[in-house]
């Protein structure tokens, strides 16, 4: 009977009663702050393609984007593609946010969108002035993708000075 007592937290000391509370809170808090801060992505997100970068472990819907007055919005928590002429697809995405790693690829990586590998050719940073969006969505003869994130020093409203860019080919 004594056995039974143990297990009853209504006979236990209130230094038991805190060295269990102490526990409880060591194991399940940094669970519960691991979920918690895991990106909320919509249930309509699940029909999207999807870009997975295994050598940075990434791995995220991307939602498809129409041009908007002359500007693409990216998504807040996932990446969002855009393609105007056949074979080329530009995802953008924030580097603070989906593209946090981004800039730890390199040449010969691979990656994969909607069920298709690619090699990745090409990383640069660019001014944003220098960029020349016509080049980059122009078409492509092999099946190309190329991912665009903000790079450099922080401006303001989610901007920044330069941009990363990664080419990526059909292999």
């Amino acid at each position: 009977m004594e056995g039974v007592y143990r297990l009853n937290p209504f006979y236990w000391s209130r230094r038991a009663i805190r060295v269990f509370t102490a526990g409880f809170f060591l194991i399940m808090l940094p669970i519960y702050l691991y979920i918690g801060f895991q990106p909320n992505i919509s249930t309509q997100a699940l029909g999207y393609p999807e870009l997975s970068i295994p050598s940075i472990t990434l791995k995220t819907p991307v939602e498809p984007l129409q041009l908007t007055e002359r500007q693409l919005i990216a998504p807040s928590t996932i990446a969002g593609a855009y393609s105007s002429n056949p074979n080329k697809t530009l995802i953008i995405g924030h580097a603070a946010t989906v593209f946090q790693n981004l800039d730890q690829i390199a040449t010969g990586n691979i990656l994969t969108y909607d069920s298709q590998s690619y090699q990745i050719v090409d990383s640069q940073t660019l001014e944003k002035s220098d960029i020349d969006m016509e080049e980059i969505l122009s078409p492509a003869e092999t099946n190309t993708i190329i991912i665009m994130t903000c790079a450099g020093e922080p401006l303001p409203g989610q901007d920044a000075t330069h941009r990363l860019i990664v080419t990526a080919t059909a292999i």
